[in-house]
């Protein structure tokens, strides 16, 4: 940590999660020992490989939103068939969606990209494509990669929003030893034009290497760290403010209005797992 502010962001992350899944140890992302390629083109939703999550609002993080099952489906965008996580803000209450492959779908090294679009975040929107230990330990002990988050304070602050992606690595034996690595950079051009963008994670024995659209963006050494060498699962959500964003009531919340629903679309995830 460099900043004051900075070692708040870990500190409010120490509550994340109390645990991590029961997993499929040692396999490879098609639940086998060996593992291969695992490609997920969204034709239909695979229950079979994701779960679609359900909390209550201030769960985590002081989030605003609450998550449903129903905020997560499969549909189209022009001709696309895609995963579709929307948050619609209604009745005073906002409703988002979270998905994740924990027990289903797992890895270990390899290489893992997903090409997404995204929703105008400021203010109040927090995207996020991730990755959590799929190895029956508590938080942050399994280990949490976070390859690409958009809408923290900072950006909001700095009008640069749409261009400032955040990445990190979340690691240590109990919540009171909890130690983070945090990179936060703005890209030469906006990732919320509409477009789909590809975010990629490459990942050894050595280092975990982040790329947005095919140009490096970061990467973190692991070759000492025993956190990062287990099978992680891959999560998809939509969050609606939050310490990450710094806003922390409704009336913050300009990104999406009353009666509004704002979504973002996974058009693919490829996994090619080296173990």
């Amino acid at each position: 940590m460099t900043t004051d502010k900075t070692f708040l962001f870990a500190l409010l992350f120490c509550a994340f999660f109390i645990s991590c899944s029961n997993g499929n140890n040692g396999a490879g992302p098609d639940g086998t020992d060996n593992g291969g390629v695992f490609v997920d083109e969204f034709e239909t939703f695979d229950s079979s490989s994701w779960t679609k999550e359900t909390h209550e609002a201030g769960w985590v993080n002081q989030e605003l939103q609450s998550y449903h099952p129903s905020f997560v489906r499969v549909g189209k965008d022009g001709d696309k068939s895609v995963l579709i996580i929307s948050a619609e803000r209604k009745n005073g209450k906002i409703i988002s969606g979270r998905v994740n492959s924990k027990g289903k779908k797992s890895f270990k090294y390899g290489r893992v990209e997903a090409s997404i679009k995204l929703p105008a975040t400021a203010n109040g929107l927090w995207p996020a494509f991730w990755f959590m230990g799929d190895n029956d330990k508590p938080w942050p002990s399994c280990g949490e990669i976070d390859l690409m988050e958009m809408g923290d304070a900072d950006g909001i602050a700095s009008g640069e929003t749409e261009r400032r992606v955040n990445t990190a690595i979340h690691f240590g034996e109990d919540q009171a030893s909890h130690r983070q690595e945090y990179y936060a950079a703005s890209v030469s051009d906006s990732l919320q034009d509409g477009e789909y963008h590809t975010y990629a994670m490459d990942w050894s024995q050595e280092e975990i290497k982040v790329s947005i659209d095919g140009v490096h963006f970061k990467s973190f050494d692991i070759s000492a760290n025993p956190y990062f060498h287990d099978n992680f699962y891959v999560l998809f959500n939509l969050a609606v403010g939050g310490a990450f964003t710094g806003i922390t009531d409704m009336a913050g919340i300009t990104a999406i209005n009353e009666g509004e629903k704002v979504s973002m679309y996974v058009d693919w995830i490829k996994i090619i797992s080296n173990n």
